[in-house]
């Protein structure tokens, strides 16, 4: 799943980009920071972009315009502190999905956007089951597969295969890097 996260303010791009990366440990965000910007980022065919109107470069309906010219299949997001209802249609009207406020609370942000976004909901579907979950924080522990098979009650042929889907579930490279990632996305 690709994103494209386009807003002039830097400290906006990186906490809405690392919110949806800590809730959506797939996901793969580019940034923008004006139109001209979002626009040739947007020619990567990004499954959705999250777009602030007010952005140097462009006007705001002309730039969601070639916004969605140069990604038509992207779902688009507007997220604005502006309030002006007639922009707001004009901009509605350019083919977005959806707009929101700055305003809004950031997890009530995120659920509209997961909402909006089919492949995010499908990467929040993809929970950790119990029994991963305990080894995995074995695994961060600092135990060895046959440690975690007696403190757990199950064979080490078990824990491998827990381990090696914590692995693949994770997209580490090996168990430490599983850990650490676990660990950066609040899992453990």
């Amino acid at each position: 799943m690709r994103g494209l996260i386009c807003d002039d303010h830097p400290l906006m791009r990186e906490a809405l980009a690392g919110a949806m990366r800590d809730r959506w440990l797939d996901v793969s965000l580019a940034e923008a920071g004006d139109y001209p910007s979002a626009w040739t980022a947007a020619e990567a065919q990004p499954d959705f972009c999250l777009v602030d109107l007010s952005m140097p470069g462009a006007g705001p309906v002309e730039g969601v315009t070639e916004l969605r010219a140069r990604a038509p299949e992207a779902v688009i997001l507007v997220v604005t502190g502006l309030e002006d209802e007639a922009l707001l249609a004009a901009v509605a009207a350019c083919g977005v999905t959806g707009v929101y406020s700055k305003n809004a609370q950031p997890s009530l942000l995120l659920d509209a956007i997961g909402a909006a976004v089919p492949g995010l909901r499908a990467l929040e579907a993809k929970r950790l089951p119990p029994r991963q979950g305990q080894v995995l924080e074995a695994l961060a522990d600092g135990l060895t597969n046959k440690e975690i098979a007696a403190r757990l009650g199950i064979s080490p042929a078990t824990v491998k295969i827990h381990v090696a889907r914590l692995t693949r579930w994770l997209d580490a490279v090996n168990r430490t890097d599983a850990v650490m990632r676990a660990k950066r996305a609040r899992i453990i």
